[in-house]
């Protein structure tokens, strides 16, 4: 599965955060921008992709 930057993910632990572009590539994770701006990597497998119809 294959997550780009800018797409909306609900994490582990219930909430939701947004997939940012990372200075450095990291098989099979992405990094992920939290509320109040906390930056963290989540493995690809535990995020799953909100649908959002625009």
């Amino acid at each position: 599965m294959s997550i780009s930057p800018g797409t909306i993910v609900k994490l582990p632990n219930g909430r939701n955060g947004l997939v940012i572009p990372s200075p450095w590539w990291q098989p099979g994770r992405v990094l992920v921008k939290m509320q109040r701006g906390k930056r963290r990597w989540f493995k690809v497998e535990e995020c799953k992709l909100i649908r959002t119809n625009y």
